[in-house]
């Protein structure tokens, strides 16, 4: 049979009709909303408007809600958080020790359940080989309740000297504390007024820094240590090693090349330092280089004064190490209700996109393709930005909400991408020889045991701080009062501490 031109005509009419009604029948789905507990920084306060938060509304339909808590004193944050009657949806910038007691106690969200949920998440861990270090996050009952970031095992903490200093007086470049030492005594001979090794907050990042050479964690590195020679757990500040390690900072102290205002100094006094010429050698951040110290130096009258980074130096024992680096960067946490919430499953979707998916790191480090970046011959770069505003972008965090909300995960090209050649060069140098001491294997602890250590931590961390400083000032003596500081660390419970952990460690370990 053959369709008439004027049938054809109807029936096409009628089907487009047909259609267009169903089309316009079809329900949008309503944006899903989450309420997030964000980590704010004073020099990039939150702003509503930023271009990142447009996105993932425009992208994946979720709208967030922001609160913030100082990123300062964020600890609190989660803490008072945690306590509320109404727990943010997300919480942010999360490490798992914070959070125990709340997993343990059935408030937080145990993610382990919900793998099948996350393709993206399970494929970056396959792809990374993080089996090991995910495990490491499970409690004593299996699971896990931090959904976590990685980074490349690489310490950006380094040691760090005046560079034309040391070519200007002949001196090479050191590769033991001793050589370290030595250098920096004839330095001082000839700047008297030096302060050569200076350190900010209280000597934490000093004294991570040479515990790893004495094969023990110390300063903002913690006290508990693996000795994988007894498959035991021990107490770092009542080890040979820790007397060892006090032993050269004594030396330092006497010699007068370690700042005796490192105590107290605030990280102004201690940036000073390096800028006016007073300061010869520290441990700090390297990422960003330091053409800013150097301009400084420059400016205050030390024309060539140049910092540097160098390789790590073997301590007084031999042993060559920075301190580990545990690749989990941050996590993130969700209440345990949200299971029963009826955006739960866009939530998990949400969040392992977000995080996990390359669009969703790309999105979240570089932004949107032709506004915030572009891609070059060279790899991607940042574009000046939309045409109109008062001037170039140069802060793309404070500007459009780059690396912020859900930055977990390192973007490696990003992150390369921020440092200078030469700091790229040089940690590759360092990854590569293996500078960073192996991570302590996980101890699980439970609820109880969680928290008998928080209360001898009470008594025990401040005595250990004031026979630290005391040890180094010479203010009571390394060899004659060592073992009435043991007899100290005793009455205040270390011997417990180190019951407790080896407790748990044989019932994680049984077979």
């Amino acid at each position: 049979m053959i369709m008439s031109t004027r049938m054809f005509c109807i029936l096409a009419l009628f089907t487009t009709l047909l259609t267009g009604c169903t089309a316009s029948r079809l329900p949008t789905p309503q944006p899903a909303e989450f309420s997030v507990l964000y980590n704010e920084r004073e020099a990039q306060p939150f702003q509503p408007d930023w271009l990142i938060l447009d996105e993932y509304r425009k992208q994946q339909n979720v709208v967030l809600n922001v609160a913030t808590g100082d990123d300062n004193d964020y600890g609190r944050a989660i803490v008072q958080a945690l306590e509320s009657e109404e727990i943010p949806d997300i919480i942010l910038k999360v490490w798992p020790d914070q959070v125990e007691t709340y997993a343990a106690n059935g408030v937080l969200l145990p993610f382990s359940d919900y793998e099948d949920k996350m393709p993206h998440f399970m494929a970056y861990i396959k792809a990374h080989g993080l089996e090991g270090e995910l495990d490491k996050l499970r409690l004593d009952n299996g699971k896990y309740y931090v959904l976590p970031g990685y980074r490349r095992p690489i310490q950006v903490q380094q040691w760090i000297y005046r560079q034309d200093l040391f070519a200007k007086h002949g001196l090479a470049t050191p590769t033991t504390y001793d050589e370290l030492f030595d250098a920096l005594v004839y330095l001082k001979e000839q700047y008297p007024d030096a302060t050569p090794i200076t350190t900010p907050w209280g000597g934490a990042h000093l004294l991570a820094m040479l515990g790893a050479g004495y094969g023990i964690p110390a300063g903002w590195a913690g006290v508990r240590d693996y000795d994988p020679d007894t498959d035991a757990w021990r107490y770092a500040p009542a080890t040979d090693e820790y007397r060892e390690l006090h032993r050269f900072l004594h030396r330092a102290y006497v010699a007068g090349i370690l700042d005796p205002e490192f105590f107290t100094q605030s990280d102004e006094e201690f940036t000073n330092k390096l800028t006016d010429g007073r300061a010869f050698a520290t441990v700090t951040w390297i990422t960003s280089g330091f053409k800013k110290w150097d301009d400084a130096l420059h400016a205050n009258g030390v024309p060539d004064g140049k910092w540097a980074p160098f390789p790590v130096p073997a301590s007084t024992l031999g042993q060559k190490a920075l301190p580990p680096v545990d690749p989990f960067r941050k996590g993130l946490i969700v209440p345990a209700r949200m299971a029963d919430d009826p955006d739960f499953a866009r939530l998990l979707q949400f969040l392992d996109w977000a995080i996990y998916s390359d669009a969703g790191m790309t999105l979240t480090t570089w932004g949107v393709e032709d506004v915030t970046y572009a891609e070059t011959s060279n790899g991607k770069t940042f574009l000046p930005g939309p045409a109109g505003r008062n001037g170039p972008v140069t802060d793309y965090t404070a500007t459009y909400g780059l690396e912020t909300i859900f930055n977990l995960t390192e973007n490696e090209e990003y992150e390369d991408f921020k440092k200078p050649p030469e700091i790229v060069e040089f940690l590759d140098a360092s990854l590569a020889a293996g500078d960073a001491a192996a991570v302590d294997p996980n101890l699980k602890l439970d609820a109880s045991a969680i928290a008998a250590i928080r209360l001898l931590n009470e008594k025990i961390d401040p005595y250990v701080a004031n026979a630290s400083k005391a040890f180094i000032t010479g203010e009571m003596d390394i060899e004659t009062d060592w073992d009435a500081c043991l007899q100290g660390l005793e009455e205040r419970g270390y011997t417990t501490l180190e019951e407790i952990w080896n407790s748990a460690w044989e019932t994680q370990t049984e077979p």
